[in-house]
């Protein structure tokens, strides 16, 4: 017989787009769901819609006697946070989180969380450009991978109490190190946002984007879909994991450098046809075509 419990007591800190969308989603899994966010407007919001069963004033009500607590704020909040409600967790509280990145959260929880008290690092691969509690949605997470994330002081039930919450709210558990996770997130997440903003800051950002406008469609609102996302998650994401995104645009500013290059050294047009020129960037192109190709099936 199963040793856990039926349902679990979770504190959910943080009331915007992930941390209300979860909480929405382990009430309706049959969870006891407790909810803090800074502003009486967001607390109140979140019960009259039914997104937690209590929403207290205080920090350390909303923590006290929980099973688990989940850090859902920016990255550069959490640190001061875990500091706040370390004096009030009960002994066997899992403490865990949604941040963007892990190690430098990882350091800071190891740091200040009590002996009696384990960490387990999660990130769900899931969001969108809107941001608030207005746009929470229980199913948000449905199908999306949950990366989790166990530190060296974790123990297996304590991690699987955080597989748990996952997979309740609909998503697929991967489990990495948070060295790991930093450096698969900057290149798969991390980069593209910044390619997105880079792009729309030159082209939507340029003063004679008002000409360009009207022949302006889905291509140019499809790529730059990421720059509207929320500037200070992204920004903290940048400060906590700077060598890995750094990096990442290094790699691709190379790349853009030799496509710019292949472009500039293409002949005129009346004699490009049958060119070495034309045929080098003819099978660019497709190489790299065959490469997203080939990865759009295992796309979720």
């Amino acid at each position: 017989m199963s040793s856990q419990p039926t349902f679990l007591r979770i504190s959910v800190v943080g009331l915007g787009l992930i941390g209300a969308s979860a909480a929405a989603a382990w009430r309706q899994a049959g969870h006891l769901v407790t909810g803090w966010g800074p502003r009486l407007v967001t607390r109140d919001t979140a019960l009259a819609r039914g997104v937690v069963d209590a929403a207290p004033e205080s920090l350390a009500e909303t923590v006290a006697n929980s099973d688990v607590v989940v850090l859902a704020a920016p990255v550069l909040a959490i640190r001061q946070l875990l500091t706040d409600i370390a004096p009030h967790l009960a002994a066997g509280t899992v403490v865990t989180d949604v941040a963007s990145t892990k190690a430098s959260v990882e350091e800071w929880a190891l740091g200040v969380l009590p002996a009696n008290v384990e960490w387990v690092g999660g990130h769900p691969m899931a969001g969108r450009e809107t941001a608030g509690i207005d746009h929470a949605d229980p199913t948000l997470f449905n199908n999306r991978v949950w990366v989790v994330v166990p530190s060296s002081n974790a123990s297996d039930v304590s991690v699987g109490r955080v597989v748990r919450l996952a997979t309740d709210a609909g998503s697929k558990v991967i489990t990495m190190t948070a060295a790991d996770h930093d450096v698969a997130v900057a290149q798969v997440s991390h980069v593209p946002f910044m390619i997105s903003t880079a792009l729309s800051d030159a082209v939507i950002g340029n003063r004679r984007f008002g000409e360009w406008a009207p022949v302006a469609a889905t291509g140019l609102r499809d790529i730059t879909r990421l720059a509207s996302g929320d500037a200070t998650m992204h920004r903290d994401i940048c400060v906590t994991n700077r060598d890995n995104i750094a990096k990442g645009l290094e790699d691709v500013s190379a790349v853009l450098a030799d496509l710019a290059r292949q472009v500039r050294e293409l002949p005129n047009p009346a004699s490009a046809i049958g060119s070495e020129e034309l045929e080098v960037l003819d099978q660019t192109f497709r190489r790299i075509k065959y490469d997203r190709d080939g990865w759009l099936p295992n796309a979720k």
